[in-house]
């Protein structure tokens, strides 16, 4: 479905009603993006803050991509459930680490809530800095702050003697296995191996092992805790468990595209215009009117005048104008047409040819450059990487889609 397709219904459902539960599109067997879903995904949105001051149409077209975006993202997550992604021994670990860290922020954080500044204190720190709010408020985050690290240290302290814990950092001196016991206690039990995404052979950094023991300790406790008061972390741990899914999907599927590095050589040497860095040009530019007007600052501007101060005089080009002529960097391949013909060899501080656009007559300088380059393999790596990525994922996307259709809706809301 073409993006222009989108601009077109969303704008119409955008102009008719109000933002409503209704599903947008349907994917698969049991998916669906409804309005509050995509409503939350554009707040959530890096461009979020400049989304109002878009025109209709603009505001449009980035609705209709990120509802596209959500709709696929569906059908993947629909095929990484049907192939058991998220049954997998690595997802439930993750998803039983990331359980853990949830509750225990929670504990945290309910510790940090219960800390009150005395209204002492308080009197003295607002006489103190009663000139600057600013500096007030950072004195009450200090005094907070110390306070917490001190009921902070104390309660975990509590909760490690009714648990019992003992650590067995001796151990370490050894060789530890996998099965080697470094802390336990009361329904706690923390081996070499959960720390470690393997058994392989390595030298082991043994003041790393015991912090990461020592915090598993308290993340288990304080984790433990907070659900023991009864909070409730399954909405959070719904969409991770969603994301991590499709990760893991991803990440298999990617493995099985790259095998090895000759993988993505290959392709580079098939595609070696990846690795070209164009051409940047600085660039002073005149727009005129019409080509008599352009005829008479060219000759101007060749007997010695700068088309920067009678651009900021004469240019009928609003920006260019404002800034005097000086349009910045320009990549080759940016302009026009017509303006990439008409410099194509210009040399460097000399005034171009008349050159003709919808815009106007322009007078084109070329300030300074920066030549072109073709990167070798080993420069640009990544982005061969995520060219060849793309590629896949792109041919891989068309085939669960079909697998997993996409039916929608926007057109009965209309």
């Amino acid at each position: 479905m073409k993006i222009t397709f989108f601009i077109f219904l969303l704008s119409s459902l955008l102009s008719t009603q109000a933002f409503a539960d209704k599903v947008l599109v349907t994917i698969g067997k049991s998916g669906q993006v409804t309005e509050q879903q995509l409503e939350s995904a554009m707040q959530a949105a890096p461009f979020a803050t400049q989304f109002p001051a878009m025109d209709e149409k603009g505001q449009a077209y980035l609705r209709g991509d990120m509802l596209l975006r959500m709709a696929r993202a569906e059908a993947l997550y629909q095929e990484a459930v049907e192939l058991g992604k998220n049954k997998s021994v690595v997802f439930n670990k993750e998803m039983g680490n990331y359980k853990t860290s949830l509750l225990a922020q929670r504990y945290v954080n309910n510790l940090r809530q219960q800390i009150k500044i005395s209204k002492e204190i308080d009197q003295q720190l607002t006489i103190k800095y009663k000139d600057n709010n600013d500096a007030l408020v950072a004195a009450r985050s200090v005094v907070v702050a110390k306070q917490f690290t001190n009921v902070k240290k104390k309660s975990i302290n509590q909760l490690k003697q009714q648990a019992e814990i003992e650590t067995y950092f001796n151990r370490l001196n050894k060789s530890p296995s996998s099965n080697t016991v470094l802390a336990e206690g009361n329904d706690l039990l923390i081996k070499y191996g959960d720390l470690l995404p393997s058994e392989k052979k390595q030298a082991i950094d043994k003041q790393h092992i015991i912090d990461k023991v020592n915090e598993w300790v308290v993340l288990l406790l304080t984790a433990k805790e907070a659900e023991k008061k009864g909070e409730n972390v399954d909405s959070q741990l719904q969409e991770f468990g969603q994301n991590l899914t499709t990760r893991l999907l991803l990440v298999e599927k990617e493995k099985q595209w790259i095998s090895d590095e000759n993988t993505l050589l290959d392709y580079f040497q098939k595609h070696p215009e990846i690795g070209y860095i164009p051409e940047r040009r600085q660039i002073g530019q005149i727009v005129l009117s019409t080509e008599q007007e352009a005829k008479g600052i060219q000759a101007r501007i060749k007997a010695g005048e700068s088309l920067f101060m009678l651009a900021g005089q004469f240019s009928v080009d609003p920006y260019g104008k404002q800034r005097s002529g000086d349009m910045g960097w320009l990549t080759e391949g940016e302009a026009s047409q017509e303006i990439e013909a008409g410099i194509k060899n210009l040399k460097d501080n000399h005034v171009s040819e008349i050159i003709k656009t919808d815009k106007g007559w322009h007078l084109i300088v070329i300030i300074n450059r920066k030549p072109s380059e073709q990167k070798t393999y080993t420069d640009i790596k990544d982005r061969v990487r995520q060219k060849f990525l793309a590629e896949k994922m792109t041919t891989y996307l068309k085939d669960v889609v079909a697998k997993h259709p996409l039916e929608w809706k926007i057109a009965n809301h209309i």
